[in-house]
């Protein structure tokens, strides 16, 4: 961990957990402190820390203009979420539809307070066979639109709520057929229903931690993990004590027991001050992604071409039949049609003048061609 890293880490035990600030703590460059804690969707976070420790002068620019904006945009947020998804919640009751919360909207009451756990939408889960009726029925008595044109996703559709925000509408848990997916079939298996509800229904411990590591490596693999999963797999952990050999067992059986492993030390390391020994390059690729992935996100997809920029530059023109399938419903179910997708893909970047962003992505490939390969060592190692 560099200075910056370990200030972070160390302010988020203390606003999170209640950790007690270590005797010999040393504020760091708080600039490059919020531009990280800003990459990571937690400098709301990092500003109360710095605030109760009185760590920074309240007059200047910094602080109103940056932390105490975040802070304040947090809280914003979080309300604001809270009361579209009740909105949700309560139509869904009303029309008799089942429905599964899932992520943010199940983790945000783990935490101390509501306002710690941010998100960027709500995730609903429904049946499949209920999804045009849920969105109907959100459209009518709640004025949400459906967004329209958005094809790169197959198992969700995004509802805009008139301030703003959004739902993520899912009606299964992954969109791509992997060692996952009998396990994910089963998620309504795996749920029960609250008592004080007619329709809401709970993933079972066990499952919810399930999905959240899939869901994490989703996201790992594509350059975007960020600290918050990490924190999100300790709370998890010490909140619900999940039952380690029925996890393991799942886990191991959709090959993702190494990454579990990872995300769980990484965690004990972070917030226990455990002496687990984890990959370096893991935990500064974490860092360094952010909640977003960044250029992660270029070394990731070069790591699957061996590191050879060429061939990440022509992939990147010409993508693999599924991954055009997630992005243009036309082509699914129809392979013969994939160069007349090619010549579409073509002409779109062209049109949105995208040619621009991958000529750089490809110089930055060239560029990050070691890196990549690293990365795709990490990948072997953690089997992902």
């Amino acid at each position: 961990m560099t200075n910056v890293e370990e200030c972070f880490t160390v302010l988020v035990n203390n606003v999170v957990l209640g950790q007690k600030l270590p005797n010999n703590f040393i504020i760091c460059n708080l600039t490059e402190l919020y531009r990280l804690s800003k990459k990571h969707d937690m400098a709301h976070i990092v500003a109360y820390g710095l605030k109760e420790n009185g760590l920074i002068d309240f007059n200047t620019e910094l602080w109103t203009k940056c932390y105490k904006k975040q802070y304040s945009l947090a809280q914003f947020r979080v309300t604001n979420l809270q009361y579209e998804y009740e909105k949700v919640c309560q139509v869904l009751e009303c029309v008799g539809i089942d429905y599964i919360p899932l992520k943010g909207a199940v983790l945000r009451k783990l935490y101390p307070e509501p306002w710690m756990r941010v998100s960027t939408d709500i995730d609903i889960l429904v049946k499949p066979e209920d999804l045009q009726s849920a969105e109907q029925h959100l459209i009518k008595e709640l004025n949400y639109t459906l967004e329209k044109g958005d094809e790169g996703y197959s198992h969700h559709d995004h509802l805009k709520t008139p301030s703003g925000f959004t739902i993520e509408l899912h009606f299964i848990l992954s969109e791509k057929n992997t060692k996952a997916t009998p396990y994910l079939n089963k998620v309504w298996e795996k749920a029960t229903l609250i008592i004080k509800n007619k329709h809401m229904y709970k993933l079972d411990d066990d499952m919810f931690y399930f999905y959240h590591v899939f869901h994490a490596s989703v996201h790992f693999k594509s350059g975007g993990c960020g600290f918050r999963t990490i924190l999100d797999t300790w709370i998890i952990n010490s909140k619900l004590g999940i039952d380690s050999e029925e996890n393991n067992e799942m886990l191991a059986g959709a090959g993702l027991l190494k990454f579990a492993t990872q995300l769980e030390k990484i965690a004990k390391k972070w917030f226990d001050n455990s002496s687990e020994t984890i990959n370096p390059y893991i935990e500064s690729f974490i860092f360094n992604g952010g909640l977003y992935g960044g250029t992660n996100k270029i070394v990731t997809e070069q790591a699957k071409t061996e590191g050879n920029s060429l061939k990440y530059y022509i992939k990147r023109i010409f993508p693999e039949y599924s991954f055009l399938c997630l992005r243009y419903k036309g082509l699914r179910g129809k392979p013969l049609l994939l160069p007349i997708y090619w010549v579409i893909r073509i002409f779109t970047i062209f049109m949105n003048d995208d040619s621009k962003r991958i000529r750089e992505e490809a110089i930055l490939a060239w560029r990050k061609a070691n890196e990549s390969k690293k990365t795709k060592s990490m990948f072997d190692e953690i089997e992902l």
